[in-house]
């Protein structure tokens, strides 16, 4: 059997350092509301969303709009939500091609955006920018903050304490961060690795203070088809961005990792991530693994072998309270929706079974201030959530957000409140972005 594409894993959401109280609501109780639209209707394909909540409960939702015949034309847009629930209208980001990561500081929420020289027909990105944009939704002046990128990019921003924020970038020529000591001012870059190893996966994660990690796997090779074996990261912290590159995991000869995913874990880190190789046989294997950064860790199994993972979600809240999701399946593509938690003084327990989901869709995470959990995942063409309230709580019933049967790439968030929001996309020949809120 030919190996399944690993899936590039472009969104970790991290919780913001805000107080609220001990009494939040749950997402697991609340009603989801009926769904809404982030996005009109249109003729061209629509870019998986990805969402964002501020600390006073506003939110953003980003994706992009491109003709998939044509390389180069995507254009990546934004629809703000207020912390009272009104949806402003969709406004295209000028000159970004993509909306590689976004967060917020405060009121402001700053976007990490990929560029490529207009009328160039070039794949996504040439550049990396930094954009912040205000709450009334107006743009600020981009800044470039890695140049001379070279096609297919990934991107990490986050949000760390004092008005800090950390960007990460990497691309087939290396992997860059590059850390903003005041809101909205970034400094300059830092390259962690070079060119000559292709990074296949990203990940980056507030560890609590102005602590931070950032954690990549990478191989020599031609981009997109080496086979790293090894995960690094690199620690960060209120005067230096992350530095000192070292080695976390190193898989055994003839595996390789496809997926890779970091979040705190009371004052250090876990990584996560998916481990695939071929047997003598030549049959297929591939399974979520996931190890605390530290002298003395183990490597804990959190899926079989006999069953294929992708799509691998990892987050966390800086307590240390953990959840994984991904998509379990069959060689016959017959597939479910898994998610393992794990409490801040524990370890994961047996993974549970959402649902069944379709093949060509991956799973939705986020973990909320005090260890709340929301899944959410596609199946029939449906969107689904289900949600733990509390850690050990265990999840509540999966909910049905819309009667379409056309939904596809849903994201979904926890506020600073417990609010659950999520978003799609809608429709085929007239897609749209449709979001719900509880």
């Amino acid at each position: 059997m030919a190996r399944r594409p690993p899936t590039s894993w472009f969104l970790v959401w991290v919780a913001l350092a805000v107080a609220v109280g001990i009494g939040v609501p749950s997402t697991a109780q609340a009603k989801w509301s009926r769904p809404f639209q982030f996005a009109a209707p249109g003729t061209l394909d629509v870019l998986a969303p990805e969402l964002a909540f501020s600390p006073g409960g506003a939110a953003a939702a980003a994706f992009g709009i491109q003709d998939v015949d044509t390389p180069g034309t995507a254009q990546a847009y934004l629809t703000l939500r207020s912390a009272g629930g009104g949806v402003g209208s969709a406004k295209p980001i000028v000159g970004a091609g993509a909306i590689l990561s976004m967060a917020y500081d405060g009121t402001s929420l700053e976007l990490l955006t990929g560029t490529s020289p207009a009328k160039s027909n070039l794949i996504c990105c040439s550049s990396a920018e930094a954009i912040q944009i205000g709450p009334g939704g107006a743009a600020a002046r981009p800044r470039t903050l890695v140049g001379g990128l070279g096609g297919a990019t990934l991107g990490r921003l986050v949000t760390l304490a004092d008005g800090q924020m950390l960007a990460a970038v990497a691309t087939e020529r290396g992997v860059w961060v590059v850390q903003s000591p005041k809101a909205n001012r970034f400094g300059a870059q830092h390259l962690l690795t070079g060119g000559g190893r292709m990074p296949e996966s990203l990940a980056a994660a507030w560890l609590g203070g102005e602590k931070s990690i950032v954690a990549w796997s990478a191989a020599t090779g031609i981009a997109g088809a080496a086979d790293p074996r090894v995960i690094s990261y690199a620690e960060g912290s209120r005067a230096r961005a992350p530095h000192g590159v070292q080695s976390a995991v190193t898989v055994a000869p003839g595996h390789r990792i496809d997926e890779v995913g970091v979040a705190p874990r009371a004052g250090g880190a876990t990584v996560a991530w998916v481990e695939s190789w071929y047997d003598k046989a030549g049959a297929y294997h591939s399974q979520v693994e996931a190890r605390d950064i530290g002298p003395h860790a183990v490597t804990r199994s959190l899926s079989p072998a006999s069953r294929l993972a992708s799509g691998l979600t990892f987050a966390g809240d800086v307590p240390g309270d953990q959840a994984l999701t991904w998509e379990s399946c069959t060689t016959g593509d017959t597939c479910q929706a898994q998610v393992a938690v794990r409490g801040a003084s524990g370890q994961f327990g047996s993974p549970r079974t959402l649902g069944t989901i379709d093949a060509d869709q991956s799973p939705a995470l986020s973990v909320g201030l005090h260890g709340q959990v929301l899944a959410g995942w596609i199946a029939g063409g449906q969107p689904f959530v289900a949600a733990q309230s509390k850690p050990g709580h265990g999840f509540g019933a999966p909910a049905k957000l819309s009667p379409s049967t056309y939904a596809a790439d849903l994201a979904v968030a926890v506020g600073p409140h417990g609010q659950g929001l999520a978003a799609w996309s809608q429709g085929t020949l007239n897609p749209s972005v449709v979001g719900a809120v509880n």
